[in-house]
């Protein structure tokens, strides 16, 4: 039987990749090797980098390590681990890989950049002779960020790909600089999310892409834009309302949310903070259901109804053409529809399972669970839970928080058994002589509490342990206990 090596570290399996590659690898397969092992640890929140670079301070088989490190010498994300790889391959003074030299010399040809009508969506193109960049930018929020990146092999097809994709889709050549810029700023907007919803190519390809922007020369820093003054604002408020005037009531909840546009636009998308687009109006509602962007209840029904004026207004605004706009608003609409329904009211708790009954019996329904169940909330020592009565679990939680001063929490009650079963046949319905039986006790004159105590007494006498040692009860005999339970009605 062949032995199975045993790993000494937990970077075995990437120096057993790259010693695999050997010294004399065409330099894009280790550029492509290295990008996508970069790559996964980046998607699993390890830093693949640092721990290298940890590790060759303290390695006593230094050889293993160069191979690696000359690749984080160009690829690493980061340019003070770029650096340190490039420190401790010096300090090795061992013998680099033929490709090591070649990695990432490259030279930036001609750029392009599409863009969707709205100017939510764009990619750059960056041709390098034999291959290609394009990187694909959202811009609904954070400034714009990457959503997806790829190295190609023909930058000229997938530039025509991108073209014939919606012939509204405009194209544009553009300057090394400009690229760098638009490229740069979006992958920023990437980092600064936690879990950016990004493309298997990007993952793959981030390191790459990243190392083929540092080909790309820089351009002048550029100011930044003017945030909105307070007077601007409240003059951009009124105009939206007198152009939504017969469409939109003025509140001041619609102010409110009119505003909180407003400051999304100039976080979000400060060049451009007035601008109408899908993915832009869509990720302000994903902020809001996020938490992120706080409302009260009366101003997120007034977004419901302003949010679709207000795309259909600033789309004109943009000068959208017509069928565009009309998607914009039915975008908007669309996403609203979407939007995670409003927790259950206690009366929507109460009827689940009622549709299509007629209203006598869904009202029958209705008094049944109520009398079984009158509150649906638990007091705990810091605040008060509301559980869920369809999970007969919780229902028994319910029931037994109710009665606990009843019960004794050492032993198991017998009592209790059969009160909870009680409440479990009242909520269900089955048998329809437990809640009939109820009915009568209740005309009779007595009290919830005392008729639970009746219904729970007719059960308790007829549960006996079965052969597994569970309880059970003659459904028979308990039936007609029920039809013959019965009191005087008082006076």
């Amino acid at each position: 039987m062949t032995e199975v090596p045993q790993l000494e570290t937990p970077f075995d399996e990437v120096l057993n990749a790259f010693a695999e590659l050997g010294d004399d690898a065409d330099p894009t397969r280790v550029e492509l090797v290295t990008s996508e092992i970069l790559g996964e640890w980046w998607e699993a929140d390890d830093d693949l980098a640092a721990g290298l670079i940890d590790l060759a301070e303290r390695t006593a088989r230094p050889e293993r390590l160069v191979a690696p490190l000359a690749a984080l010498r160009v690829l690493a994300t980061d340019a003070g681990q770029r650096e340190a790889a490039a420190l401790a391959l010096e300090k090795f003074g061992l013998p680099e890989p033929a490709w090591a030299a070649r990695l990432n010399q490259v030279t930036p040809g001609e750029c392009w950049r599409t863009t969707d009508v709205y100017g939510d969506e764009s990619s750059v193109v960056v041709s390098f002779g034999d291959h290609g960049l394009v990187v694909s930018i959202n811009y609904g929020s954070f400034g714009g960020w990457v959503s997806d990146a790829a190295i190609v092999e023909s930058p000229r097809e997938v530039l025509a790909d991108l073209r014939a994709v919606d012939e509204s889709v405009t194209s544009e050549e553009i300057s090394q600089e400009q690229a760098y810029e638009v490229i740069a700023d979006a992958f920023a907007g990437t980092e600064w999310q936690a879990e950016p919803e990004v493309g298997e190519d990007f993952v793959r390809f981030r390191a790459l892409a990243l190392a083929r922007l540092r080909t790309l020369p820089e351009p002048p820093e550029a100011d930044a834009p003017e945030p909105l003054t307070v007077e601007e604002q409240a003059e951009i408020i009124d105009s939206f309302f007198a152009a939504a005037a017969g469409e939109l009531g003025d509140s001041e909840d619609a102010r409110v949310v009119a505003l909180r546009l407003i400051e999304f636009g100039m976080e979000h998308d400060p060049r451009r903070p007035l601008r109408a687009g899908p993915a832009k109006l869509e990720s302000f509602v994903d902020f809001v259901d996020d938490g992120q962007i706080e409302l009260t209840d009366e101003q997120d029904a007034a977004m419901a109804a302003l949010l679709p004026v207000w795309a259909r207004v600033f789309g004109e605004r943009d000068g959208l053409p017509e069928d565009a706009l009309t998607a914009l608003v039915e975008a908007v609409e669309d996403r609203l529809d979407d939007r995670e329904p409003e927790a259950e009211s206690a009366l929507d708790v109460y009827l689940a399972g009622s549709e299509g009954l007629p209203p006598d019996e869904v009202q029958d329904l209705l008094e049944r669970r109520q009398f079984a169940l009158p509150s649906l909330t638990v007091e705990t020592e810091d605040d008060e839970v509301e559980l869920d009565p369809s999970d007969p679990g919780q229902r028994r939680v319910l029931v037994l928080s109710e009665f606990a001063a009843e019960f004794d929490d050492d032993e198991p009650d017998l009592r209790a058994v059969a009160l909870t079963t009680v409440v479990d046949q009242l909520w269900d319905g089955e048998p329809a002589e437990t809640w009939a039986a109820a009915q009568r006790l209740t005309a009779a004159g007595l009290e919830r509490d005392e008729v639970l105590a009746e219904l729970t007494a007719v059960l308790e006498d007829r549960l006996v342990a079965g052969e597994d040692g569970d309880l059970e009860f003659d459904l028979d005999d308990y039936v007609a206990a029920l039809d013959e339970l019965d009191v005087e009605p008082e006076d």
